[in-house]
């Protein structure tokens, strides 16, 4: 399962992973580009290999009932989930004196508060993946087809700024913060089940968000020079993969030069 699957990094890794083998719920808001990625999976899956599918699911996590029954629903029809990648959520910056307070609830309800409630939702699901003892029913040698080891990780992509927050970005920063506590808290509780749980802190990495905010910034985008959203969708695939005797638990991702 993928939410924010309708552009730029959780577009790239829900793709990444269907065309691995994968069955991939593909979340997100805008439904006509989830109908659009689901069609280029199927026509861009590797030579040789047995593709997965993609399921695109319009859904808005910042409503909780909606996610209470997605979630419900998602247990009863699949039973298992073997992975969870958080790539959705909302970006505002503005410093402190001229911040909106409904700016900053507005952010809270997208980055912490809906992706809290459907790990929470989700967690029977996580769970009977970690413990089925195989790798679910999906074709194929990628994650969560044959071949796969069995058990269930939750990645969470975080920010540079869910480390250290900058000038006009404390709404945001304390967003990805809050994030970063919840996914340690969550690790202690659940690694015993074997669930892993990792923080992806991602620089500045090629999406529309990110040339939005160079825009607003002055200064010129190039996109070559910074992280590419299909990099961060082959560490995913790597780390989904990781054998069950190791657990990476947070890892920082920059360009590799750094051109802003």
């Amino acid at each position: 399962m993928v939410t924010g699957a309708s552009s730029g990094i959780g577009r790239a890794v829900a793709g990444r992973l269907a065309a691995a083998g994968a069955t991939v719920l593909a979340l997100g808001r805008d439904q006509a580009r989830l109908d659009s990625l689901a069609k280029e999976t199927v026509t861009a899956g590797p030579v040789g290999m047995v593709g997965g599918s993609l399921v695109p699911v319009q859904l808005d996590l910042t409503d909780s009932g909606a996610v209470e029954r997605f979630a419900a629903d998602t247990v009863d029809r699949y039973g298992r989930v073997h992975l969870l990648v958080h790539s959705a959520g909302g970006y505002l910056s503005s410093r402190v004196e001229d911040a909106s307070v409904d700016d900053f609830d507005a952010q809270y309800a997208a980055n912490v508060r809906g992706p809290f409630a459907l790990t929470r939702s989700l967690l029977p699901a996580l769970r009977a993946a970690a413990g089925s003892g195989d790798s679910g029913d999906s074709a194929g040698s990628g994650p969560g087809g044959a071949g796969a080891p069995h058990g269930a990780d939750i990645l969470i992509m975080n920010s540079s700024q869910g480390v250290r927050a900058g000038a006009g970005t404390s709404q945001f920063a304390a967003t990805q913060h809050a994030m970063r506590a919840v996914a340690d808290s969550l690790r202690q509780e659940v690694n015993a089940d074997g669930i892993r749980v990792v923080t992806i802190h991602l620089g500045r990495t090629a999406t529309p968000r990110q040339e939005a905010i160079f825009e607003r910034e002055g200064r010129p985008y190039r996109p070559e020079l910074l992280i590419q959203a299909e990099d961060v969708a082959d560490l995913v695939a790597y780390l989904a993969l990781l054998p069950r005797t190791a657990e990476v638990t947070e890892l920082h991702l920059r360009p590799a030069q750094k051109s802003y």
